[in-house]
């Protein structure tokens, strides 16, 4: 199967491959939607300073997870890319890629506009809650700077990591196997996401290649279309 020209093979090896990307509808620019709530504690809720996690909390982790990713908002993950898209792709069904944003896109969906035309693209987006949820975020006190601790990183943490290539590479899946290796075997501490930084920075030549080549790509196709 190639890259194209039919839209659902590049969706395939986009999903394959574990890119970051978008499949938007089209319709009339209409009103933005509304912020979505903010909750008091992220993902997995409020532990207390110290908490130190069981497998089996890990397994009531991976319960919660697969549940959202069962429902159809699930469908928005698979696009996510990094350690979010790679979880989905183990739980969401890859055909429900090409079907687009769900019914609800206009009222808790992402409007990609560019302020003068008639119509812009809608998308579903995950919400900063259902993001914790997916990699597993306690928070364990108030201050927003310490508190949030998870066992995997957050999606911002992974793209400046030096394991962000672009896309989920072979060394990206020996880095997650390890990682789940160490949780079952009651090894694996959950990390602050400053200390997600500092485990996931390896060589910090990577991303910067991966932005350079960014922007090739991106110059490549303004000059194609």
């Amino acid at each position: 199967m190639g890259w194209g020209p039919d839209p659902q093979e590049i969706i395939f090896h986009l999903l394959e491959h574990g890119v970051e990307f978008r499949v938007c509808c089209r319709d009339a620019v209409g009103i933005a939607p509304e912020p979505p709530l903010v909750f008091r504690y992220s993902g997995l809720g409020y532990r207390g300073v110290g908490y130190t996690p069981t497998f089996e909390d890990y397994g009531v982790y991976m319960d919660l997870r697969d549940s959202f990713f069962d429902c159809p908002r699930g469908r928005a993950a698979l696009f996510a890319g990094g350690i979010v898209g790679r979880f989905a792709r183990d739980r969401v069904n890859e055909d429900l890629a090409s079907l687009g944003p769900t019914a609800d896109v206009f009222m808790t969906g992402v409007r990609f506009w560019d302020g003068q035309s008639s119509t812009a693209y809608w998308d579903d987006g995950l919400t900063d809650q259902e993001i914790g949820l997916i990699c597993g975020v306690y928070d364990t006190n108030d201050d927003p700077q310490t508190s949030r601790i998870s066992w995997w990183p957050l999606p911002h943490v992974f793209r400046s990591s030096g394991l962000n290539t672009g896309w989920w590479s072979p060394d990206c899946e020996v880095w997650f196997q390890q990682r789940q290796a160490a949780i079952k075997r009651g090894t694996a501490k959950l990390l602050t996401q400053t200390e997600w930084k500092h485990v996931t920075k390896y060589y910090k030549k990577t991303r910067e290649v991966a932005i350079a080549s960014e922007m090739v790509a991106g110059q490549f196709l303004s000059e194609a279309l």
